[in-house]
């Protein structure tokens, strides 16, 4: 990663400590004083990096010039806060900026930022499809992850309802795996009894690797969703590997189109695992100043450890009857936008858990299923025909078409 280019529009009399950070960690660096020879070179380089201190253009002026830019979309851009003053922070975000590093930082932090972007975008461009013909399949992310650091935020329900908004539109063709090892409550969401775990599935060698043995492993839902349950106990959760999580994911995007899994909220080699093979993670959050310290706390170590998701989108769900923290501060907070709302209803949540009956199939046209259908087209990449009915050519998500 150290021989990745890097250009850094410098005007700030500081900006001296980010060349110096960055070309003694191996990077090449390349630095200009000029915002429009910056938008002009950007597209040359794998990162831009703004550094504006004073002069008649902001370092937001400039972050907003190069997101407005159709062919630097694929360029990240990590801009430098000149204070630590939260409202900055926010204004490059909201300029489109990827990450905020804010002065005075520790050269660790702004080395470990660099790395995540760059790991983030070269994945983001890996996992681009091929142009396709006109008559091809849409390209999605197939393999979509809920995670959150803190219990309590509506993981679960979050996955339980992405999984059967998708397979209403692809009956059979969606699988929602409970990878929450030590107490998965999918299948209670779903009021489902099943006879079968990934635990048993854990077990068995050649069904780990083959995908049709695996279907036999999963119970069917009246919405056309294929569900793999959670172990039954916290102990057989715990004898189930990193490895044979891997293969069971990996085999299971072989014989469904589309993988939801609820990797709940423990942190461990199997979470990581998971982590590490989605295309897409969804990150619950609550209003609340515990769950969004946890989730810092879990964005600061996978960019540590260089683990950077292709997509992420950060869902803030309304667990309060009142707002108990601005968007502005909860955004700062975490260092990244918020990709959509979840609006509070408690009543309407409570009813279809006790009931096993997820919103988006008890209440459709409600506010809170309308914005899982949103979540669900975002984390996936493709967007909603008004039509509901399926395409019947195998490999290919009917009712599905790529977002404009």
């Amino acid at each position: 990663m150290p021989s990745s280019t890097i250009l850094v529009l410098q005007t700030s009399p500081a900006a001296t400590a980010v060349q110096g950070t960055l070309t003694g960690v191996g990077y090449q660096v390349t630095t200009t004083a000029d915002p429009d020879d910056a938008v002009r070179r950007a597209a040359n380089f794998a990162l831009v990096i703004v550094d504006v201190g004073s002069g008649p253009r902001s370092g937001v002026d400039v972050c907003r010039e190069i997101r407005g830019t159709g062919s630097l979309s694929a360029i990240p851009v990590l801009c430098v806060a000149q204070t630590d003053d939260v409202e900055e922070r926010v204004r490059f975000l909201e300029a489109g900026a990827d990450d905020v590093v804010a002065r005075p930082f520790d050269p660790r932090e702004l080395e470990a930022r660099v790395e995540a972007l760059l790991i983030r975008f070269q994945r983001s461009r890996d996992l681009s499809p091929l142009a396709l013909a006109d008559d091809a399949p849409p390209a999605h992310r197939s393999i979509v992850a809920c995670f959150s650091p803190k219990g309590g935020v509506g993981t679960t329900m979050i996955a339980v309802n992405i999984a059967t908004w998708l397979a209403a539109r692809a009956p059979g063709r969606v699988l929602l795996v409970d990878l929450d090892l030590q107490f998965g409550q999918v299948a209670t969401h779903l009021n489902l009894k099943p006879q079968l775990t990934v635990a048993e599935l854990a077990r068995d060698e050649q069904s780990l690797r083959e995908g049709e043995l695996l279907r036999a492993y999963t119970i069917q839902h009246a919405s056309g969703l294929a569900v793999l349950a959670a172990p039954r106990t916290p102990e057989a959760g715990r004898l189930i590997t990193p490895e044979q999580v891997n293969l069971a994911v990996s085999t299971a995007r072989t014989a469904y189109d589309m993988v939801v899994i609820d990797a709940g909220s423990e942190l461990d080699e199997r979470s990581l695992a998971v982590l590490e093979l989605a295309e897409a993670i969804v990150i619950p959050l609550v209003p609340e100043i515990g769950a969004l310290k946890a989730l810092h706390s879990l964005l600061e170590y996978l960019a540590e450890v260089g683990l950077a998701p292709a997509t992420t989108t950060f869902v803030l769900n309304h667990i309060f009857a009142r707002e108990m923290l601005s968007m502005k501060q909860i955004e700062a907070a975490i260092g990244a936008k918020v990709g959509v709302e979840i609006p509070y209803d408690v009543g309407l949540y409570l009813k279809a858990i006790n009931e096993g009956i997820p919103v988006t199939r008890s209440a459709p046209t409600s506010a809170p299923a309308r914005a899982m259908g949103k979540l669900a087209a975002t984390a996936t990449g493709v967007g909603v025909d008004d039509a509901a009915g399926h395409d019947d050519r195998r490999g290919r998500l009917g009712g599905f078409r790529r977002r404009g």
